[in-house]
């Protein structure tokens, strides 16, 4: 396919059927060339057409032809790789979950090839589960924990698991032969809340997650942010205490050393945190919430300043965490942040669940491998 057909795509995936007219006019192509795009569309099933109803009254005529997105004409492989955790989905054209898998293992004993075998038994069993066409798999999203290279193929370094390096993709499509996109996956989450999600009308879109550490992620007007080229908005590593406790990052003081899933369960004596029980259980242990709310509200108070979003979206255990939680950052944020900022300032917990990591990397591989229309 070609850019002009990926403007298309993504027209209809955003917007739903159009005229052919509209089509043209909103794509700057004349009609003969969006009638032959449309056609190659329509010959390989990616777009429909459908009949508008005409109103009872209306003058006879010829009935208007709308065309309209095929979502499963194909299918899109997401896997989110965490911290011990693999989280995989196919999902349709519009990032639709049909099937997902989950698997677990020990973070601190696994290496990369051991984690990538791990990620192609997850996969191929999903495949298997799902009965789809392997024609018709277009590839395959990884979200992984960490920056990546500007060509979205290598994990550039993940704390959590000491990785520095990792050709995922490289070694991925030779054990699945299928293309293979990798994302930092918080800002797969984020792309994918911005498309798919809650976040569809925002400008942008700013995800913070929180599961072993706390990431970031920025999408603005539709586009994710990747400063330096890498992805990852590191807000669990800005320095909110100094000369505080030692980071998993070499700093001192960080965010995370009071808001991380392992300093929080530690402080309140819980060996296995689960999403909807950890910060249930934090918020009565008052000093350990306060300290993680002041620090947190100072966070996103610098964040939104620097970087203006108009929504944040909280996932993780902050999706689940209790609604005083939401109610101390709508109270605490804007009084913090400059003026022009405070009114337009929305604060929400993600739309997509436990799944929001693996549909974020489906997200990411669809916008690259699909609705680029830039085949790979």
């Amino acid at each position: 396919m070609g850019i002009h057909h990926g403007a298309i795509l993504r027209i209809l995936r955003d917007d739903g059927p159009q005229s052919r007219a509209e089509l043209a006019r909103r794509t700057a192509l004349s009609p003969t060339a969006l009638t032959h795009l449309t056609a190659q569309l329509l010959n390989d099933g990616t777009v429909t057409e459908l009949t508008q109803v005409v109103a009872s009254g209306a003058p006879v005529g010829r009935p208007a032809v709308n065309v309209a997105l095929v979502p499963d004409a194909n299918a899109m492989v997401g896997v989110h790789l965490g911290a011990g955790t693999i989280h995989a989905t196919i999902t349709d054209l519009k990032a639709t979950p049909k099937v997902k898998a989950s698997l677990y293992f020990d973070a601190a004993s696994s290496e990369p090839t051991a984690v990538i075998r791990q990620v192609v038994k997850t996969v191929e069993g999903l495949i298997k589960k799902s009965g789809v066409d392997r024609s018709r798999l277009l590839g395959l999203g990884l979200g992984v924990p960490g920056p990546v290279d500007t060509e979205r193929r290598r994990n550039l370094l993940s704390i959590n698991y000491d990785w520095k390096d990792v050709p995922f993709a490289d070694e991925l499509e030779t054990m699945l032969s299928m293309p293979v996109v990798v994302e930092h996956n918080v800002s797969a989450m984020a792309l994918a809340e911005s498309r798919y999600g809650i976040g569809r009308d925002a400008t942008a879109l700013l995800y913070i997650y929180l599961r072993t550490g706390l990431g970031a992620g920025l999408v603005i007007n539709g586009r994710p942010f990747r400063p330096g080229g890498h992805g990852a908005v590191e807000l669990g590593h800005i320095q909110v205490v100094e000369h505080g406790e030692r980071c998993s990052c070499g700093s001192t003081g960080c965010l995370e050393t009071f808001l991380s899933e392992g300093v929080l369960a530690r402080a309140v004596n819980i060996d296995k945190p689960h999403p909807r029980q950890l910060l249930a259980v934090v918020e009565r242990h008052p000093d350990v919430w306060n300290a993680a709310l002041r620090h947190l509200t100072t966070a996103i108070a610098s964040a939104t300043n620097l970087l203006n979003p108009d929504l944040i979206v909280f996932g993780g255990h902050l999706a689940e965490a209790p609604e005083s939680f939401i109610d101390s950052i709508r109270k605490s944020v804007p009084p913090r942040v400059l003026p022009p900022m405070r009114d337009a300032l929305r604060f929400e917990r993600s739309s997509l669940g436990n799944d929001a990591g693996a549909i974020g990397g489906a997200a990411a591989a669809l916008d690259q491998l699909f609705y680029s229309g830039v085949s790979q």
